[in-house]
This record gives structure tokens, sequence and C-alpha cells, in this order.
């Protein structure tokens, strides 16, 4: 059976990242694909669980063939079966994932603070290292996830649709809510080739879950894109939108701002 959404090993997410500039472009003759592993085996990463910064070209190799005859599944680690069990109650392991996806910056302090004034837990009676392995379970440890994902330099440009989306975020007026006034964002996506705004929508807030509802609803209406080009935002950086694209099979590719 699948799994579900939210199941995709953060290790699988990773590796996938890695593999971008080979997966995203299916015609590649043998000596373009060994220039490209080479030139990805010379990059520095942030690798998860690891004080290693490189990774070897025969692993990369490895890791595409896996992904080629198995999809995401190649690219889960084996032998963990008996790893991941947690001692936390179903309501406190909800919170903490709905608390740190909300605001990936909040520290495990806060966090624990949150649980204690909630009354999920007593005072005291959970610690901050249980909180930090369950974190690191779902790839939660890191601030924003800017570690875990390298990110791109190039420049791109489509000649179809689809081909290629950008992401933004702008800042729009404050409006009354509920008798105060609340600062919006605009939420868009736009085909690079054709300049269509595939989907834009205004939000209360600059979370992952309205940049998840704008592509959704972007996808129902235009169909899927292959890339999907963004900037280092928090929101763009969760795991949970990296979890999304790898299902979708779009290519998550991250830039600076003003440089795509």
């Amino acid at each position: 059976m699948e799994k579900r959404m939210n199941e995709i090993d953060p290790m699988a997410l990773f590796r996938l990242s890695v593999l971008g500039p080979l997966i995203s472009r299916p015609k590649l003759d043998r000596g373009e694909q060994r220039a490209l592993l080479r030139e990805l085996a010379a990059k520095e990463y942030d690798i998860p669980g690891s004080r290693r910064r490189h990774i070897a070209e025969k692993t990369l190799e490895e890791w595409l063939l896996k992904y080629r005859r198995q999809g995401l599944e190649g690219l889960t680690p084996q032998g963990r079966c008996d790893q991941g069990i947690s001692k936390l109650s179903a309501a406190v392991q909800e919170r903490l994932l709905a608390a740190k996806r909300d605001n990936p910056r909040r520290s495990i302090r806060v966090l624990r603070w949150m649980l204690e004034q909630e009354g999920l837990v007593a005072r005291g009676a959970l610690s901050r290292s249980a909180i930090h392995r369950f974190l690191k379970r779902h790839g939660l440890s890191r601030p924003s996830g800017a570690a875990t994902v390298p990110e791109e330099r190039r420049s791109f440009s489509a000649e179809y649709a689809n081909e290629i989306w950008y992401g933004d975020v702008l800042h729009g007026p404050r409006v009354l809510v509920a008798g105060r006034l609340r600062k919006t964002y605009l939420v868009s996506l736009m085909d690079d080739a054709s300049r269509l705004i595939t989907h834009s929508a205004f939000a209360l807030s600059e979370t992952a879950l309205e940049i998840e509802g704008v592509l959704k609803q972007a996808v129902l209406k235009r169909g899927l894109c292959n890339k999907l080009v963004v900037d280092n935002g928090a929101a763009y950086r969760s795991l949970s939108l990296q979890r999304i694209c790898a299902r979708l099979g779009t290519r998550l590719i991250f830039c600076r701002p003003y440089h795509p």
C-alpha cells in the first residue's frame, strides 16, 4: 500500500532533492549523466543525521538507479522498522507537528511551554531531548529546513506551458477581521512560458498551508508542472510541501530572492 503523504521519509526527500538535476532531465546520454554525477559529487551538503559534507559519485549513481526502478520507495533507507516508536501521546505528537509546521522557527523550549500551557503535559514532565528526537524523526528539527535541500543558482526558462511555475508571496493591505485589522498576503503561482497566473489567493498568514492550498487549486485548474521554483522562505521550505511535490513528480527548486 502506498505511503500516506506525511509518511514519506525525510532522507528520501533529501536524496530526491540531490538527484533533482538528473531526474528532471530524462533524456541524457551517458556522457552528460556522468558529468552531472561528477558535478553533484563535488558539491557540499548538510546531510541529515551525518557530519559528512560530500556524497560519493558511486552512491549518487546507486540512488539514481533505485529511483528509476522503484521511485521514492527506492530512496527510503532500509532497516528502520524497529525505530521511530514514540512514547508521546497522539495528542502531543499532533500538537507538536502542527505548531512546528505553522512556525518552523519555534524553539523546543517554546514548544514545551505551549504543551504545558495547554494542559497536554504536566510541567517539567516532558524533556527537551524527547521533543528533539520526535521532531528529528519527522524532519522538523531544523529551523526552516534550509540545510536539507540544495539551492539552485542557475537561470530557468521554459518553452512550453507547465514546464516551470514560479511561486511568490506579496504583502497585501490590512483588512478588518473579527473586529481587528489583520495583514494580508497574496500567494501566487505563475507559469513561466505563458506568464499565466495559474492560481492566486489572499491569505491572513504566510505559512505552508496557504502555499499548499494555492498549489492544489493551480494543479486542479492547470494540471501538473514539471518544476516549481520558489525562494528560501520558511513556508516554501516546509517538509509537507516537499512531500507533496515529491508525490506529484514536481521538482521543487529553491533560489535566493530576486535570483531565479
